[in-house]
């Protein structure tokens, strides 16, 4: 009977030894990397936006409202007077063709006067090459040439309370007055495709997204350990020695104007 007893001990032993190994292989198959699935994803999201930019587009060269809210804010000589009235009836035309969710949409017109914004006042009738030259939106209308050209909010947050990410197109056509649309993107939302254990450097070598926002603007330590020089198509993921010791996984991303390093420790 000991015997027996013996034996049934080592093989539960053995099964509880199986079931361990299973839930520690599970558990790291499902740790955040910064492989092809967090690149997929973020592809899949400036796919988007640059699609709900062209569909919004149509809308405001169809309705020539570059044109009329330019003629709004110069009636009101500078004012939102008129322009309030027509805004809620604008966001609801450019959410009805956009399949995105976005924390702002932005309307500049070619002067470089923003003549419409989906919710911040703070830079309403503002200027991108003046007071807003040092934001987001100045680098979108100074590269107003590059489709979409994407800002990652390089400079200081200017008139935002947060973190975001600028989408930009110009807006041009026949007969109608040019200008660009800029679509926000929470920073939040790129933080969540890459997830929480991982991180994004721009090309400079500073924090572009991560989850401690007192990092953002600063710059990473082992930036040039990093291997820039690795194909950026290369679906493999790269690793680098930490000066700390240990080492970290990255991947190269690129989309349109973009360069970020995806970073995972």
């Amino acid at each position: 009977l000991i015997l027996i007893m013996r034996l049934i001990i080592k093989q539960l032993n053995g099964l509880f030894a199986i079931l361990i190994v299973m839930a520690l292989g599970a558990s790291c198959a499902h740790l955040p990397s910064p492989g092809p699935a967090a690149a997929t994803r973020l592809k899949n999201l400036f796919e988007l936006c640059e699609s709900d930019l062209e569909k919004a587009k149509k809308v405001i060269i169809e309705r020539d409202l570059i044109k009329m809210l330019t003629h709004l804010q110069k009636m009101d000589r500078g004012g939102d007077k008129y322009y309030l009235l027509e805004r809620e009836g604008i966001t609801s035309m450019i959410k009805a063709v956009t399949e995105g969710v976005y924390s702002d949409f932005v309307l500049i017109n070619r002067e470089g006067t923003v003549i419409y914004t989906m919710k911040n006042d703070g830079i309403f009738a503002r200027n991108v090459r003046t007071s807003l030259g040092k934001t987001a939106l100045g680098l979108c209308y100074a590269n107003r040439e590059t489709k979409p050209f994407i800002a990652s909010m390089a400079s200081m947050p200017l008139y935002w309370d947060g973190y975001y990410i600028a989408v930009s197109s110009d807006v041009s056509a026949p007969g109608t007055m040019p200008g660009i649309f800029i679509l926000m993107v929470d920073m939040e939302k790129v933080q969540r495709l890459v997830g929480e254990k991982s991180f994004i450097v721009g090309p400079l070598g500073t924090y572009e997204v991560a989850v401690d926002r007192n990092k953002i603007h600063t710059s990473f330590s082992d930036f040039d350990r990093i291997d820039l020089s690795v194909p950026v198509n290369d679906l493999t993921v790269h690793r680098f020695a930490r000066s700390t010791g240990g080492s970290a996984e990255y991947r190269l991303f690129h989309y349109s104007n973009l360069r970020w390093v995806i970073i995972t420790e």
